[in-house]
């Protein structure tokens, strides 16, 4: 397999230290030290989540990681002939493509410094190991615009440190990963204390301990710690996206197969876990339930494994699945077709945006496709490139509208080249600020620079409700506050809506402002957001104000003053 080991019986294959001696990695190990690394992220995924410094529901470090990793692992064993040089090229494309925000991304340009190095020889000894790690740390901090202290760049520049002292003294690579993994925990501890946020959070860097993860994995592969695998959890992890129906031919299709059927069951069985299970495994969930009787509908890529679930609670009836790619396909191409017959426009567009009002406000601002994401999801490289494919246009202008999508649309500078220009917008209003700014007689260099100076005109708020405990900036926030925050930060805390949407609307006006535009999401009724841009109105009379669904999950409000 690959690594040289003292065997004694009973003694697991270990040294004379307890240690596992290896000394070369084959294309088998290789292999293991992705698959270790994928069940250990898998397996801290939540933990890695919860993380996030503030109490948004945004915490998605976990689960971008995973993703991008599984992505990897995924596109490793497509490959047939499985040599270290197809496995590191295989990591490096899969990781690029399957990367979803920035801690996702970073991750990826980790595994490909990693894998550009190893690609090279068809047996990785210690230095060789090393050497490569050396090569990732470089690769992930030119990655980052303006790299920080306390994040993960440090916790894998600290380790890699060790890494190459640990080299001097040894060439057992099980030996030298001990050591780096030793040393990115101490360095993870000590994350809190380069960035204060992280104290004040009483947290540590979430990337850091993501990355702490995937190295147990490989320090575990090396040692050949056997892993009970279940059948379960050796599938990818479904991200759930949820296009809207209206927009779905902009989408890459991430369910694919409608299912349908009815649970027969006793009368006092309860369906509630079964439920929520359904939620983890694909979009479109519609249940309606009777005493002993449970009808199902669901997007989802595992019909058998949904119908085996089901099966544990009953028997089964009137059985229905339909391949939605295949429909989807068939209802697409007369206007693929016609596409092409069609020329190239100079500019089109592709936006990330997630709620029913803003995706049509985005459409009637004439955005060619969107991705859909944004907070708690953020789409990877593969669907905004995708996306860039499909539309018809010598230059596409792409709208991250988000922070933690920023650096995974910069990678499509590497795909498409200079057919791809990026407007770092982050937020969806900055976004949909920027469109204002469009003029079609306009070359794409003017259009570029007049979006970038338009999504600086305005100035967001944010409403939402804490997903956890914490204090911050003197507020003491409980679970389930309302919270108001503007420019990422957390401004105002309180258990009234429509108060701490007024402070935080105080914060943002000025004497310059001239309009106020009011954004209300998917669980707030028009006659509440009426009640809102009532009091705005009383409050503020000189300015004008303009009430818009944007059906965004999560934040209750997004409000803009210009």
């Amino acid at each position: 397999m690959g690594y040289k080991s003292k065997r004694r019986k009973g003694n697991n294959s270990l040294g004379r230290r307890g240690m596992m001696e290896v000394y070369k990695i084959d294309s088998n190990l290789l292999i293991n030290l992705f698959e270790y690394a994928t069940y250990e992220l898998k397996k801290h995924k939540e933990e890695i989540d919860l993380l996030n410094v503030f109490p948004v529901p945004d915490g998605d470090t976990g689960t971008n990681m995973l993703y991008t990793l599984q992505f990897t692992l995924d596109e490793i064993k497509k490959i047939k002939v499985k040599t270290i040089k197809n496995i590191a090229e295989a990591a490096i494309r899969g990781s690029l493509m399957g990367a979803r925000g920035n801690s996702g991304v970073i991750l990826s340009q980790i595994i490909r410094g990693f894998c550009e190095i190893i690609k090279n020889f068809e047996e990785i000894d210690a230095k060789t190991w090393v050497k490569s790690w050396q090569n990732a740390t470089r690769v992930a901090y030119r990655a980052v615009l303006k790299p920080t202290e306390g994040t993960i760049l440090t916790v894998l520049r600290d380790g890699v440190k060790e890494a190459v002292l640990a080299l001097r003294e040894t060439e057992n690579i099980a030996k030298i990963m001990e050591r780096t993994l030793k040393k990115a925990k101490e360095s993870l501890a000590n994350t809190p204390n380069l960035l204060p946020i992280l104290k004040e959070a009483k947290v540590v860097d979430a990337g850091g301990q993501g990355l702490v993860w995937f190295w147990t994995g490989f320090y575990e592969a090396l040692l050949g710690v056997e892993l009970k695998l279940e059948k379960e959890e050796s599938k990818l992890v479904e991200v759930k996206e949820k296009p809207e129906k209206e927009v779905l031919e902009s989408y890459v299709l991430t369910y694919q197969y409608c299912t349908e059927f009815i649970v027969n069951s006793y009368e006092s069985v309860d369906f509630t876990d079964f439920k929520k299970w359904l939620q983890s495994q694909g979009d479109s969930i519609v249940t309606s339930e009777a005493p002993g009787l449970l009808k199902v509908h669901i997007h989802t890529n595992h019909p058998g494994l949904v119908l085996e679930k089901a099966l544990e609670l009953g028997s089964l009836s009137r059985i229905k699945i339909d391949n939605m790619a295949e429909q989807h396909e068939e209802r697409l191409k007369e206007e693929i077709n016609q596409d092409f017959k069609t020329p190239l426009k100079d500019i089109g567009f592709v936006a990330v945006s997630w709620g029913k009002g803003l995706n049509e406000i985005f459409k009637s601002l004439g955005v060619d496709i969107i991705v859909n994401g944004g907070q708690t999801l953020n789409p990877s490289v593969e669907a905004l490139s995708n996306a860039v494919e499909k539309v018809r246009a010598k230059k596409v202008f792409i709208l991250p509208n988000n922070k933690n999508v920023i650096l995974a649309a910069k990678q499509l500078e590497n795909i498409h080249k200079d057919r791809v220009v990026i407007v770092p917008t982050k937020h969806v209003l900055e976004g949909i600020r920027a469109l204002y700014e469009y003029n079609p007689n306009d070359n794409w260099e003017l259009v570029k620079t007049k979006m970038e100076q338009g999504m600086n005109k305005i100035k967001i708020g944010e409403i939402t409700k804490a997903v956890k405990n914490s204090t911050f900036n003197g507020l003491v926030i409980s679970e389930g506050d309302i919270i108001g925050l503007t420019n990422d930060e957390v401004k105002v805390a309180g258990k009234d809506i429509y108060e701490v949407s007024m402070d935080i609307l105080e914060i943002l006006i000025d004497a310059s402002s001239e309009l106020i535009s009011i954004y209300y999401g998917e669980e707030i009724s028009r006659e509440e957001a009426e009640e809102l841009e009532k009091k705005i109105r009383d409050k503020y009379p000189q300015i004008d104000t303009e009430l818009i669904y944007g059906g965004q999950p999560f934040y209750f409000y997004y409000i803009g003053v210009e």
